[in-house]
C-alpha cells in the first residue's frame, strides 16, 4: 500500500467490483478512458483475477482518506512494464465524479510515479491523454510529465475523432522536482 495525505493506494479486492461496474458503465466517466463497451459483472471479475497474475502491470485502487470523501474513488496503474528498457505507461481514472478536481488524482499520480522510479527501478514513464481532457492534462503537467507530441485524430469518442497528447517523465526529471 502507498499512502499520501489525501489518498491510499491499495491492491484491488473482489468487493471493488461494485465500484468498477458503477464507474465504467457511466458515459460521463468512460468518455475519458479507453473503453467503449459496457462492463459486465463477469468481465469485471475476470479483470480483477488478471490483476493478481499480471507480470507487466501494477494496479492500485485509489481510496480517499481523512476528508469529506472516504472509500474507493478510482484506480491508477503502471502498465506495459518493460524490465529490459526500464519503462512503463501510466494510467489513472477517478471514477467517482464527486471526487473530480479535488487533488486526489494528482496525489495518486505522484505516489505511483514515485513507486515506479524507486521500487520498480524505471527510467521513463509515459502516458497518453485525450486532448479535450483538461483536468488530466493539468494533472500530468503538475506532477512533472513533459508533453512529447500529439497523435492527431487517433481515438474515436463522443461521435468524433479526438487527438491524443503523448507525455513522458524521466527519472532525472522526477528527482529534480
Amino acid at each position: 500500500m502507498l499512502k499520501g495525505q489525501k489518498v491510499l493506494l491499495r491492491p484491488v479486492r473482489r468487493s471493488d467490483i461494485q465500484y468498477f461496474l458503477k464507474w465504467f458503465n457511466d458515459a460521463e466517466v468512460v468518455q475519458y478512458v479507453d473503453q467503449c463497451m459496457p462492463m459486465t459483472e463477469m468481465a469485471a471479475e475476470k479483470w480483477i483475477e488478471r490483476m493478481g497474475t499480471e507480470q507487466t502491470q501494477v494496479y492500485f485502487v485509489i481510496e480517499a482518506v481523512g476528508g469529506e470523501t472516504t472509500g474507493p474513488i478510482g484506480g491508477v496503474e503502471l502498465v506495459n512494464i518493460n524490465p529490459k528498457d526500464h519503462n512503463a505507461m501510466f494510467s489513472i481514472a477517478i471514477g467517482d465524479k464527486d471526487s473530480w478536481s479535488k487533488g486526489y488524482g494528482t496525489e495518486a499520480g505522484r505516489l505511483i510515479i514515485k513507486y515506479g522510479f524507486e521500487q520498480l527501478n524505471l527510467h521513463r514513464i509515459g502516458s497518453e491523454v485525450l486532448a479535450f481532457n483538461e483536468r488530466s492534462l493539468r494533472m500530468h503537467r503538475s506532477i512533472g510529465f513533459k508533453e512529447e507530441g500529439r497523435r492527431r485524430e487517433s481515438c474515436f469518442g463522443n461521435g468524433q475523432y479526438q487527438d491524443e497528447v503523448v507525455f513522458g517523465i524521466l527519472r532525472g526529471e522526477w528527482k529534480g522536482l
